[in-house]
């Protein structure tokens, strides 16, 4: 890729503003990120990352794009101790209380913790040679054009001493989080506020670390137990590197997993399959139980702004912000950054307009699951739009197949995964399959019940 530019700085070092810097040193001579977190040498969530105590997932599509940004990425984690997970054949999905057909997909999934992976990401951005990385520095305000067209750098205050510095720029690229100041910034400068729209989800999650007995789920180093009825509760069990596993329980509407080690146990008791309810008690629960709240998606529509300033770009969660229950969130950064990466190879000019209008599509497609499932939720389904409600029903029998259909059950797990389009899902082979597999179903409820009436007659 051609030098665009002499230098561009990123805002926030979490993994949306690590893979933007990736990008960039490809069509900058200079990357410079700035955090305002101290980055410290071992995997300890850090306070500017709330969520990530939590479970994260890394889907296909996602390890996809990193494999091609970091060539050895795959073997540089295995070597780091994450666990590699056969999907679908070592997970056990279940969705509104459908749990897919185990299978191999083709695709093997990393399972880290969030700041494991991070910190390695970190590293290997670091090491990039025209790439610094600094922390412990607060993003003040832009420097702008005398006509307030142009970005031209930003000033920063270093949060260990006070001191103000001003850094010159030709792109800004913001990866602050969902709370974002893009939107504050355009106002100030005399732009239109991008709008917004989402989903109140009302989310609370709570998760620790969990060393299970030695053997415990031999068949399933992935478990997601999604919300079939009220109350609205869910839970995911993932194994992470050192042995151990991430338990996280999440409640929905005002419906809240304990703090005590007692009562989260007891809420993890209501839905959790016996065998993996006896894994989680004979398990020893490592360190504090973490809380992370979420009200709502969030998605920020930029490509529908009619004037946008030159040389600055809102990426990452401050974009759009998905239900942490899809694990989403960092495949659809990875994605931004490999739109932008194909954006900046067409020159610097126009940037952001074309970067938001080729974004959109993909974020569609995340969008759109993330969506269809809160809206099949119980405590969601009342209150959603009738084309929502219709995907909803749609995806019941999609679901059905999937729990008997190895073709169906992968599918839709790429389909999840980012790597296939909705619309694989109606193919005329696989809708055809999606009708034979509801079809036995039926005839195994209308036998199974006739059966029962006969054995009480």
């Amino acid at each position: 890729m051609r030098r665009i530019g002499d230098h561009a700085v990123v805002l926030g070092a979490g993994i949306g503003g690590l893979l933007a810097a990736r990008v960039l040193s490809e069509a900058y001579s200079t990357v410079t990120v700035i955090e305002r977190d101290a980055l410290l040498p071992d995997s300890e969530a850090r306070k500017g990352v709330p969520q990530g105590r939590h479970v994260h997932g890394l889907l296909p599509r996602g390890k996809d794009i990193l494999e091609e940004l970091f060539p050895g990425f795959g073997q540089d984690m295995r070597t780091s101790g994450v666990v590699e997970c056969d999907a679908l054949r070592e997970v056990r999905f279940t969705m509104a209380g459908r749990t897919l057909k185990r299978v191999s997909t083709g695709h093997r999934a990393f399972q880290a913790s969030r700041p494991h992976l991070e910190q390695h990401l970190r590293t290997r951005v670091a090491a990039l040679p025209n790439v610094t990385i600094r922390d412990r520095c607060d993003a003040g305000s832009l420097v702008v054009s005398a006509d307030g067209t142009r970005i031209s750098g930003v000033a920063i205050v270093d949060r260990s001493d006070g001191a103000r510095e001003t850094i010159d720029a030709d792109l800004v690229v913001a990866s602050m989080g969902r709370a974002g100041v893009v939107p504050s910034w355009l106002d100030k400068l005399g732009y239109d506020r991008p709008a917004e729209e989402g989903t109140a989800i009302d989310i609370i999650y709570r998760s620790a670390f969990i060393q299970l007995p030695p053997n415990a789920l031999p068949h399933d180093k992935l478990v997601t137990i999604g919300v079939r009825d009220l109350p609205p509760r869910a839970l995911a069990l993932f194994a992470v590197e050192g042995n151990r596993h991430i338990l996280t329980l999440i409640g929905h509407d005002g419906e809240e997993p304990p703090r005590d080690q007692e009562g989260f146990l007891d809420f993890a008791a209501a839905i959790a399959p016996p065998d993996v309810l006896d894994a989680i008690k004979n398990g020893e629960i490592i360190g504090d139980i973490s809380t992370f709240r979420y009200k709502a998606n969030l998605r920020r529509r930029y490509e529908r702004l009619d004037r946008f300033p030159e040389g600055l770009l809102a990426v990452g969660d401050s974009l759009c912000s998905f239900s942490p229950v899809y694990g989403q969130g960092m495949t659809v950064a990875a994605i931004q950054m490999a739109v932008l990466r194909e954006c900046l190879a067409r020159g610097g000019k126009n940037l952001a307009t074309r970067f938001y209008t080729a974004v959109t599509p993909e974020i569609d497609n995340a969008w759109q699951l993330t969506v269809i499932a809160d809206g099949a939720m119980p405590h969601v389904s009342a209150g959603v739009s009738l084309p929502v409600r219709a995907a909803v029903a749609a995806l019941e029998p999609v679901l059905i197949a999937a729990e008997r259909d190895t073709a169906v059950a992968t599918t839709l797990y790429r389909v999840m995964g980012l790597v296939d389009k909705p619309r694989a899902l109606l193919s005329p082979v696989i809708a055809a399959r999606i009708a034979v597999a509801n079809a036995r179903a039926a005839l195994e409820t209308l036998v199974g019940t006739a059966l029962s009436s006969h054995s009480h007659t």
